[in-house]
């Protein structure tokens, strides 16, 4: 059972899980800590963690974000696969002392699909293979810690996926769960536009990291 931890604070991204539902068939569980604490989280035994977006900053340190590190920590550290998205992959960066910093305004533009490399062999990806993932972020990791490594980068960002050197935690700037809705919610673009045109690679990195620890 995979848990999908929605961080959204204003609106729930349940059309995302149910778009990576319908596509990998796959049973997942939906649980949002920013509204409705960590209850459900403790009740429903989980195999995998993906910890998603969210429109708060890791440098709030609101009180749901402590609650939900004291919760994944000891899930993460006992050896339990978790993937950090967007906020997900910044908060895990900066509890591990990564420094994470708002988006310098010289940079291209926030909100976009972006094309990706990797810089090592990763899930069922070589070095050096691109693909493309939808971004909608303010925050970037500046600086990071010696417990990680990379694995993914871009034009615009070098820390764009790590992955902790002793624990099984990977972290992605990008949004790769995006659904069409989150393409004209979050990126501004026409209701028309679907994922599998522009962005198709999105679920496959997910069921790569899924295939990667559960063959």
């Amino acid at each position: 059972m995979i848990a999908f931890i929605d961080c959204f604070v204003n609106a729930p991204v349940n059309h995302c899980i149910n778009y990576f539902t319908q596509k990998s068939n796959i049973p997942s569980s939906y649980h949002m800590p920013s509204k409705y604490g960590l209850d459900s989280l403790k009740k429903c035994p989980a195999s995998c963690y993906i910890i998603l977006g969210s429109s708060s900053n890791v440098d709030q340190r609101l009180p749901w974000h402590k609650d939900l590190l004291s919760f994944i920590i000891p899930k993460i550290e006992s050896n339990t696969p978790t993937l950090g998205i967007c906020f997900g992959h910044q908060l895990i960066a900066d509890y591990y002392g990564s420094v994470i910093e708002n988006i310098d305004s010289n940079c291209s533009k926030k909100e976009q699909i972006r094309d990706v490399c990797f810089t090592k062999n990763t899930f069922n990806y070589k070095k050096d293979e691109t693909i493309k993932l939808a971004y909608a972020h303010s925050q970037v990791i500046t600086k990071l810690s010696d417990e990680f490594e990379t694995f993914l980068e871009s034009k615009d960002f070098k820390y764009e996926g790590i992955k902790h050197k002793k624990y099984p935690f990977w972290g992605v700037q990008a949004h790769p769960e995006a659904s069409n809705q989150f393409l004209a919610e979050e990126l501004g673009m026409d209701r028309d536009v679907k994922v599998s045109e522009v962005c198709p690679d999105g679920i496959n990195f997910i069921m790569s990291f899924l295939k990667t620890n559960f063959p």
